[in-house]
């Protein structure tokens, strides 16, 4: 049973645990959008994302830690850590998502050349064994009406 009254110790753990999901929550937006320029439905996709991720730990928030109540102070709490994170960390989370997308590009070209590499003597040894199977089946063909 949850009590009515709840010591002040309590609710203030509760608001900073509150303040540490929205600074987490404001990294994950900052990590969603980290393109500068993109089209309109990308962003609104990443916004509805980002606000399912945040409904669901908000209601995982609740329902665990603050007594299946809802608060005020924790909304407050959220909005103050997010945008703290926002301020503080948002400009070196974006750069380096960046970096490490712009990295995974380029490994994935390399990947992507190195296949094409090895791709090519496969295939035209493969159409080299299609031309011999063609007169092999042409011969017999032949060979073949001959007989009759």
């Amino acid at each position: 049973m949850i009590a009515l009254y709840q010591p002040l110790s309590s609710l203030t753990l509760c608001f900073f645990q509150a303040v540490l999901l929205g600074a987490v929550l404001g990294l994950v937006y900052d990590l969603l959008h980290t393109a500068e320029t993109c089209p309109t439905w990308q962003t609104a996709l990443r916004d509805a994302l980002f606000w399912l991720i945040t409904l669901g730990a908000y209601f995982v928030f609740t329902v665990t830690l603050s007594g299946g109540q809802v608060r005020g102070f924790v909304l407050i709490g959220m909005l103050a850590g997010a945008v703290g994170a926002h301020v503080l960390l948002g400009g070196i989370v974006r750069a380096v998502t960046r970096m490490v997308c712009t990295l995974l590009r380029y490994i994935t070209r390399g990947i992507v050349r190195l296949i094409r590499i090895f791709i090519r003597p496969v295939c035209s040894l493969g159409r080299l064994v299609q031309k011999n199977l063609e007169k092999i089946a042409k011969k017999t063909s032949i060979s073949d009406k001959k007989k009759l």
